[in-house]
């Protein structure tokens, strides 16, 4: 079991990345849950809910984070040419002389294709960002 565990012990990160995620996802839900059932009161009522409510309900929805604006879209390509970029230098780093991937080349090719995903989002986040926005 020890071998296992240190043969493998890199899964422990997506691993909480997926669990932090799903926590997440469940307490988005539990709010925008809460939020209907005040909605559902106040039209059993025959009311009209105060503003506050239904701009949490909108701000549930964008997780009230990102807007669906073109400087919010932008900003997440720009994240991910960063993250990619440096995934990109990171394995071509690794890759250079060969003995972190037993000279297979495996780095390099890794490498190559973050890089060219961090170049598709660099060209969408400039893309967008230079798009007019459409009225």
């Amino acid at each position: 079991m020890a071998d296992l565990f240190r043969e493998f012990w890199w899964i422990l990160f997506p691993m909480a990345a997926f669990a932090y995620t799903g926590w997440v996802q469940w307490l988005q839900y539990r709010r925008q849950k809460a939020l209907l059932d005040v909605l559902k009161v106040y039209a059993e009522k025959g009311q009209e809910p105060p503003p506050g409510v239904t701009d949490a309900l909108s701000r549930t929805e964008n997780n009230g984070e990102w807007s669906h604006s073109a400087s919010g879209v932008a900003g997440r390509y720009w994240l991910l040419a960063g993250l990619f970029g440096t995934l990109c230098a990171g394995f071509v780093w690794g890759g250079l002389d060969g003995r972190m991937d037993g000279g297979s080349g495996a780095f390099m090719i890794v490498g190559f294709v973050m890089g060219a995903v961090a170049l598709w989002s660099l060209i969408c986040a400039i893309v967008i960002q230079w798009r007019k926005p459409t009225p």
